[in-house]
């Protein structure tokens, strides 16, 4: 019988580890338990979450840009 690996990966809004189960896919949906945002993931291999995207009235998303610009200074 072949155990389900488990994995995780850590929430772009929070830090806080997020479990993976089984069958991860890119464009998958999951929600943070510790802040409760959604998340996206985006890479398997090592699995990376983004945040969740709902462009404005406009159709920009100008804050992404912004996001990842701290985000990287901090890893």
């Amino acid at each position: 019988m072949n155990k389900t690996q488990k994995r995780t990966s850590r929430c772009p809004y929070c830090r806080e580890r997020i479990l993976i189960r089984e069958n991860p896919r890119i464009g998958q949906y999951l929600i943070c338990s510790a802040c409760g945002e959604e998340v996206e993931i985006v890479r398997l291999d090592p699995i990376v979450l983004d945040m969740v995207y709902l462009p404005d009235a406009d159709g920009h998303q100008i804050e992404e840009y912004e996001f990842w610009d701290t985000y990287w200074e901090g890893a």
